[in-house]
């Protein structure tokens, strides 16, 4: 069996996420997205690659996602529809808060992606992973009652914020953007300052890191050496620029980068000229199935079956699909009609293979139908009972058996029609 995967011009490739020059980015979150203008600099990174993206915001002060998944102006920016990804910041102190992380952020991210997966299909959400506060310390609600750990230093309380948004991405197969990781990696290993004078919003640099992340992300390209520097001078950019490439590309799956690429893929029995095919595809669901069976015949099937006409090699295309992403699978299927099958009589849509047999039997029902199929010995005995289930394809163990002969009787559940075949095991 040879596998063949196509890519044709109209195509992506295995890791692209558009294939447009083009994007739709909708920003829901707060003052850690709205401060220096994150989704400008997005902007600014894509237009100096020869990109565009059109960015729209709503990042009320101090936001949570529980606010923003009731709030009217959020769920309309929502239902808009027509984004590539929407990205979802959580307050900054709520995911290191055990008691709000299990009760307000996972169940509001829940019903924000439901609503981003309603309104816009093959939309991708993505969570910005925010970061840690410089000196650490312990976080507390406004009440007072439900309160961090209280971390030792910025390192510390970014661990919490990673797991936090690991476990949701995990849970919903979302992706995330792992900005507050890139912050980590700068300021342990160049000791640069990313915060602002307020020790928890980002300064220009944070806000260019972020933009950086986002940017290698949402393309699937480096930002190293782009030439948009903003505000920074030339090294400090590109130390930002390459910080964000190592930390995206270097743990690519970590992200979730993965989950909408497909990977096209079957396998099939033969029976004689009736072949059943089982889709072995992968991606995030729903994806759509078109299958080429080489003699005029399609489906959209998930799992089809299908019966060819001639002996001969039949060249079977799968083409799956999620959203803008298709891949192609191909196999060679032989079908060489053996001249021992036999049509059991009344019933002509029920063959039986072969006959004489050996360690198996194999019995074929056109019509997916609920049969009752009884093996019986010479003495009318039966010895073996199976429920077809709508099976079409039925593979009926019989090595135990001794040589003799034996009968088949296969009673249609529904009509009550009886079918009986003589045959043969034999050693030859």
């Amino acid at each position: 069996m040879q596998k063949i995967l196509i890519l044709t011009f109209i195509l992506i490739s295995s890791i692209s996420f558009s294939q447009t020059d083009s994007l739709r980015v909708l920003f829901l979150g707060n003052s850690y997205t709205s401060v220096n203008n994150l989704p400008i600099i997005v902007e600014e990174l894509a237009n100096y690659s020869n990109r565009n993206v059109h960015t729209e915001l709503h990042t009320p002060g101090g936001h949570t996602l529980e606010q923003h998944s009731i709030n009217e102006s959020s769920l309309l920016k929502i239902r808009k529809g027509d984004w590539d990804f929407v990205v979802l910041q959580e307050q900054s102190q709520i995911p290191t808060i055990d008691f709000h992380k299990e009760n307000s952020m996972y169940p509001a991210a829940r019903r924000l992606n439901d609503s981003i997966k309603k309104y816009n299909p093959c939309a991708k959400t993505l969570f910005y992973m925010t970061w840690g506060r410089r000196f650490g310390g312990q976080q507390c609600d406004d009440s007072g009652v439900y309160c961090s750990p209280d971390f030792v230093d910025f390192t510390h309380m970014q661990d919490s914020l990673e797991s936090a948004y690991w476990g949701i991405t995990q849970e919903l197969n979302a992706l995330v953007a792992p900005v507050g990781i890139a912050w980590k990696k700068v300021i342990n290993e160049n000791e640069t300052i990313l915060h602002a004078v307020d020790n928890s919003h980002p300064n220009y640099s944070g806000t260019y890191l972020a933009a950086c992340v986002f940017h290698s992300m949402m393309w699937n390209i480096y930002s190293f050496e782009n030439s948009f520097i903003g505000n920074l001078d030339e090294e400090m950019a590109q130390l930002l620029q390459s910080t964000a490439d190592s930390i995206v590309f270097h743990s690519y799956n970590n992200w979730n980068l993965h989950i909408s690429q497909v990977n096209s893929d079957f396998s099939f029995e033969v029976f004689n000229d009736f072949v059943q095919f089982n889709n072995l595809s992968e991606c995030i669901q729903p994806m759509i199935y078109h299958w080429d069976f080489d003699d005029g015949e399609y489906s959209s099937e998930e799992n089809p079956s299908h019966n060819y006409q001639n002996n001969q090699t039949y060249e079977v295309k799968l083409i799956s699909q999620y959203c803008e992403n298709i891949d192609t699978a191909i196999y060679d299927v032989f079908i060489d009609v053996n001249t021992d099958v036999e049509r059991l009589i009344p019933d002509e849509s029920i063959f039986l293979s072969p006959n004489p047999f050996q360690n198996q039997l194999n019995i074929q029902f056109n019509n997916a139908v609920n049969y009752q199929i009884d093996l019986i010995n010479d003495l009318g005995n039966i010895i073996h009972s199976i429920d077809g289930k709508q099976e079409k394809l039925i593979h009926f163990p019989t090595e135990k058996l001794s040589n003799g002969i034996y009968f088949v009787r296969i009673t249609n559940q529904e009509t009550k029609r009886i079918s009986t075949c003589k045959i043969l095991k034999s050693k030859i």
